[in-house]
């Protein structure tokens, strides 16, 4: 979820079960339905019916993961100014609930998927950029995009503004995080 005083964010949810229909409802959000897996052609599915939205750029959010509007009303909009084509952070706090811990992490060469930006130029030019496969998708979307001539721009950015809430059913498990980065206070992540 992502909540700013200073940009219009429509929210398009790709679910792929019932019971969601009542929380995108309840909310106020749009969704499309399609299937789960593979995970690629599922985001996919999200681009390509983002296509029928007015937007200047697509942000891509997990359903476990949350920003700061920080990040976007501070970091991204010098990038939104310039109409960077893609760009996002490699920096995240990774939670888990129920070992009441936290990791900061730091990618080397990948721009993560969550809060990362794509102007809607590059999605009407790409609009299936992702593997159609469950796991490697940042990587390999961002490999898509190299490959069109489109690098990412990595933004930098001070304290916790991204955070993805981990545990052992994620696609990634906690279990691939309790040991790597830096740990962090659990109450002020």
């Amino acid at each position: 979820m992502v909540v700013s005083r200073k940009h219009q964010i429509d929210v398009l949810c790709v679910i792929s079960e019932d019971e969601y229909r009542v929380v995108c409802a309840e909310y106020g959000f749009d969704w499309v339905m399609t299937e789960n897996t593979p995970v690629g052609r599922k985001i996919n599915y999200g681009f390509s019916q983002s296509l029928k939205y007015d937007y200047d750029y697509l942000m891509v959010m997990n359903s476990d993961s949350v920003i700061d509007s920080k990040l976007i009303d501070h970091y991204y909009q010098p990038f939104f100014d310039t109409l960077n084509p893609f760009f996002g952070i490699n920096r995240i706090t990774y939670v888990n609930f129920l070992t009441k811990q936290a990791r900061d992490f730091t990618y080397e060469f990948s721009v993560l998927g969550v809060g990362k930006c794509i102007h809607r130029s590059v999605v009407e030019k790409l609009p299936k950029p992702y593997p159609e496969r469950n796991r490697g998708l940042d990587d390999g979307m961002m490999d898509t995009l190299i490959h069109a001539g489109y690098w990412p721009t990595i933004v930098p950015y001070e304290g916790q503004l991204a955070w993805d809430f981990k545990s052992e059913v994620n696609i990634h498990p906690w279990r691939e995080f309790e040991n790597r980065g830096k740990e962090v206070c659990y109450s002020r992540a």
